[in-house]
Formats: C-alpha cells, sequence, structure tokens
C-alpha cells in the first residue's frame, strides 16, 4: 500500500510519498499521519473533503522561482481554483482568462483576474487541481503549455510556480528536449528509463520543497509544448519503457547523463568527490556519430571535438572576469606564465591521487602559474573557470617545445624564459641571449619561437561531466543496432554478470 498526502507547515508545502514496505519511514510515515489527523480535524467540515493530495507518482517540478509576481491561465481541460489553507474553491472554473498572483508580505498571495482583485486569500499557497486526471488538461506559464496540476507557493516574500505532474506525462515533455529531434527509437527509450530513474531519485530523496527543477541543473523539461514538438515516437518510447527503472544493489540510482564523453566516460571520484560502483569509466567510441549526423552551425560536432583560443590579452581578461565574479576564488598569482594540466587518477576509496592517469584521460587538477604564486583548481570545477565544454583537454602554447633528455625521455616546456644552451666547453648562455624569440631548425627550415607565450590553445574532446549515459554514445550506439537494456548497462554497471545492476518497474521495486 502506498500513502500519499499533503502536509502544511509554514513557508513549505510537501508531497510526501511512503511506502508501507520501506522499514526505515515507517515511524516518520505514523508521526505525520498522526499530525494530519490533527489538521484535519481542526478544519471545517466544508473544507475536509477539497484537501490538495498529490496522486503517489507525481513529481513536483519547479518551474520558475523567485519571483515578484507571475501569471498563469488554463490553456485546456478543467480546473478548479483552491485557497490551500481554508480549502476554499476560488473558482470552479478558471477559464482562459489570465491569472496574476503576487507575494503580500512574507505568508500571504494576493491574486487577480483579468484585472479584477481576488479578495480574501489567508495563506501562502494557491492549489489550480485538475478535476478530472483522466483527462488533458493544460495550464500555461511564461508562454509555455503544462500538464498536470499547478501549485503557487510565496516563499519569504517571492512567488514559486511549481508542476505537480505525473511522471510519466513528465517524461512526455523530457525526453524528446534532452535527446534532440530525429534520434532512433532505441536512443529515446534509453533516455527514458535514465530520466525517469534520475527524476524518481529526487522523488524520493527530495532535498528542497519541489523535486526538480525544469533546467539543465537537473534536466530539461519542455512540458505539453516540447511533447508536440518531438513528436509521437518519443511518447511511444515513454510508453514502451512505462514504469522502468534502474536500481543497483536494489537502490534506486542516481543516472547522471551527459551530452557527450569525447569517447570515454570517467569514474565518479574523477569527476566529483563521491564514489559510485555504477559510475565507472567505459569506452564510446559511438560519441564520434556527432560528428557525422547533418550539422546546425557547428553543432553537434563540437560536442564531440572542439577548442578555445586566447591571446595573453585576452586570457588576463577572461581571469580579471572570473575574479570579479567569483573573488573568493580569485586567481592573484601576477602575470601568468603557464597552466600545468594533470590528469592524476583518484583512489575511489582514500580519495587520495594516485600515480596514474584518469581512464578516460580527464584532467583533474589545472594550476594557473604566475610570477607570484599558483592556483589550483580540480576536477570538474575546472570547467567553470574558463567555460570548457569538458575536462578532457589539452593546453598548447605558441611557446611551447619539447625536449629529449639524456634518458631519451621528453620534457615539455611552454614558457622558455630561464632555459639555457650549454656548448661542448661548458660555456653557458641563454637561448638567443635577450632576444624574446629563439629559432628552431626543422624539416621545414628555420621557425620562429616565442620564450613566453602569446598565446594558447586548449583543444578538448566531450560535451559535459562524463559522467554515466553520453546521449551522443546512446544515439550512435542505437544506429549500430544496440537495444535500449543492451545501452543502459553498458554505461551504468561494466561487470554484466554480477547480478547487481536491475531495470525494473518502479512499482515492482517498491513491493520488494
Amino acid at each position: 500500500m502506498r500513502l500519499c498526502f499533503v502536509e502544511q507547515r509554514v513557508g513549505a508545502y510537501l508531497t510526501l510519498r511512503g511506502q508501507e514496505m520501506k522499514s526505515n519511514l515507517r515511524q516518520k510515515t505514523i508521526c505525520i499521519l498522526l499530525a494530519m489527523f490533527i489538521i484535519t480535524i481542526g478544519m471545517p467540515v466544508s473544507a475536509r473533503g477539497v484537501q490538495f493530495v498529490s496522486p503517489s507518482y507525481s513529481l513536483r517540478v519547479a518551474l520558475g522561482l523567485d519571483f515578484s509576481s507571475a501569471s498563469f491561465a488554463v490553456s485546456e481541460g478543467n480546473y478548479e481554483l483552491i485557497d490551500y489553507a481554508t480549502q476554499r474553491i476560488i473558482s470552479t472554473n478558471p477559464g482562459t482568462g489570465t491569472w496574476v498572483v503576487a507575494p503580500k508580505g512574507a505568508a500571504n498571495l494576493q491574486l487577480s483576474y483579468n484585472g479584477a482583485a481576488v479578495e480574501g486569500l489567508v495563506n501562502t499557497h494557491l492549489v489550480m487541481r485538475q478535476k478530472n486526471r483522466e483527462e488533458l488538461n493544460v495550464f500555461s506559464f511564461k508562454n509555455k503549455r503544462y500538464r498536470g496540476d499547478l501549485l503557487i507557493q510565496n516563499i519569504n516574500g517571492k512567488i514559486q510556480i511549481i508542476n505537480i505532474v505525473d511522471v510519466e506525462k513528465y517524461l512526455y515533455g523530457v525526453v524528446g528536449a534532452e535527446m534532440g529531434i530525429g534520434a532512433p527509437d532505441e536512443a529515446y527509450k534509453v533516455q527514458a528509463v535514465v530520466s525517469r530513474t534520475y527524476a524518481l531519485f529526487y522523488m524520493e530523496n527530495p532535498q528542497l520543497n519541489y523535486d526538480v527543477s525544469n533546467t539543465t541543473a537537473y534536466q530539461v523539461y519542455g512540458g505539453y509544448d516540447s511533447e508536440l514538438t518531438s513528436g509521437a515516437r518519443v511518447k511511444q518510447a515513454v510508453d514502451a519503457t512505462k514504469g522502468q527503472t534502474i536500481y543497483y544493489d536494489n537502490k534506486i540510482i542516481q543516472a547522471f547523463f551527459h551530452s557527450n564523453s569525447g569517447g570515454y566516460t570517467e569514474s565518479c571520484e574523477n569527476v566529483w568527490t563521491s564514489n559510485m560502483p555504477y559510475l565507472r569509466a567505459v569506452a564510446v567510441p559511438q560519441d564520434a556519430y556527432a560528428a557525422q549526423v547533418p550539422q546546425n552551425g557547428d553543432w553537434p560536432a563540437v560536442s564531440f571535438a572542439w577548442q578555445k583560443s586566447y591571446t595573453r590579452q585576452e586570457l588576463s581578461a577572461a581571469l580579471g572576469k572570473w575574479n570579479a565574479e567569483h573573488p573568493s576564488e580569485a586567481i592573484k598569482v601576477g602575470e601568468i606564465q603557464d597552466l600545468v594540466a594533470s590528469r592524476q587518477a583518484v583512489d575511489p576509496v582514500t580519495k587520495v591521487y594516485l600515480p596514474q592517469e584518469t581512464q578516460s584521460g580527464r584532467v583533474t587538477q589545472l594550476d594557473f602559474v604566475g610570477t607570484s604564486g599558483v592556483k589550483s583548481f580540480f576536477k570538474d570545477h575546472i570547467r567553470s573557470v574558463l567555460g570548457l565544454r569538458s575536462t578532457l583537454f589539452s593546453v598548447c602554447f605558441d611557446s611551447t617545445i619539447k625536449l629529449l633528455t639524456a634518458f631519451g625521455s621528453e620534457d615539455t616546456f611552454n614558457q622558455t624564459k630561464e632555459l639555457v644552451a650549454v656548448n661542448v666547453d661548458g660555456y653557458v648562455s641563454k637561448l638567443n641571449g635577450n632576444n624574446g624569440n629563439y629559432y628552431i631548425q626543422g624539416a621545414d627550415g628555420v621557425t620562429t619561437m616565442p620564450k613566453f607565450f602569446n598565446s594558447l590553445k586548449i583543444e578538448g574532446k566531450g560535451y559535459g561531466h562524463g559522467l554515466g549515459m553520453s546521449q551522443w554514445g546512446a544515439w550512435g550506439m542505437a544506429v549500430s543496432g544496440m537495444n535500449y537494456t543492451t545501452i543502459i548497462e553498458h554505461f551504468y554497471n561494466q561487470d554484466k554478470n554480477d547480478g547487481r545492476l536491475k531495470i525494473i518497474s518502479y512499482q515492482t521495486a517498491m513491493n520488494m
């Protein structure tokens, strides 16, 4: 049996989901039921029958936060508008006009319909609820349409807009927006199972007064409009995998995914801090498919291979902008002389660096070396500083040279102001004296090289953090004929025979 109800608290709206079979939730469930009983007894008899009850398989999706006001309207279907505190039905037919809601202090709302004020609201929450969930009911917010119910909240004087929607209907508006138009059916099925798992993990482990947002901070959700744009094949993929969710050791996984791994995903501890046994490095040569499909400008080829160039002045300006926006992480090392990239892997248990590189070749430490010190950034945070698509990259300066040592190995130098030449008599001299350049004799003749860089180029592969499923990799795998379960197993579990990874119905898992 599943219990689903709403508890009203100061400044928060919580849809509480419990399963009788989960022992760690039993005590909490009993306490909340008691609290709910007390709240219900205190309500007027006429109000008890219209409490807002969220369906057990629904998701709270934040469509917008921190608004000074917000407008919404019914686009299709039948709704009723309810003042949550008093359970007063404000409108049994919200119609096609425009409703505008704004905060009234820190703990109330003010509402108008087609410009006329609606009096008597006495709470921080307003609910526009579907009358019949079996029908198509759609509301509009910020020029987009969404299925499901609408919750408006005043949180500390700011309006929050929450869409409460059935998980499967939510996926109609996610899968196409995330995987893109024209993907193979099996790729859509992969995205449906992965996105369902991702959403249900946060539904089971809520961190805020909503489960997920509609942005890339979680996963892109375009609502009913995206559902129509994506077409019937996306809906068919969602329906064909209905309820299917990924579990590892009988626990729902955090099904992270990204656009393109650049040919190799990475183990979690080398990107973030946690060690997740189902997020391990795995080869994905099919990521190159992004460069083979018809291009829209330079997309999606640049999701697989990309580059970014800076002059010395442009790099200085970029770091100045970073310093202004991130004073606690400012790069104050004087004039930049070098960028040193390290690819050392991290021990998943001890978290210490190992004397070996990451399996994918991703950078785990980037040092900005200047005339007055060094500033280091680590793992996925490296991407933020220079706006890089991934941490799978190399840095090449116009001053970079490689010297052969006496032992036959190569040493790389990005700046050579301090290098000297020693002749057979032991005489030491600077390369080309105090000149800012030196000369290299090569197969194509003499080349001039600066001793201190004038420009640098960052060459990289992949787009995103590189953990879990690569969307372009899944697309390429599907084109090659792989089915969706095989693709999922490839990305989330390298050992196919240990039985720890399962793709099963969410409802089945809840009853295990």
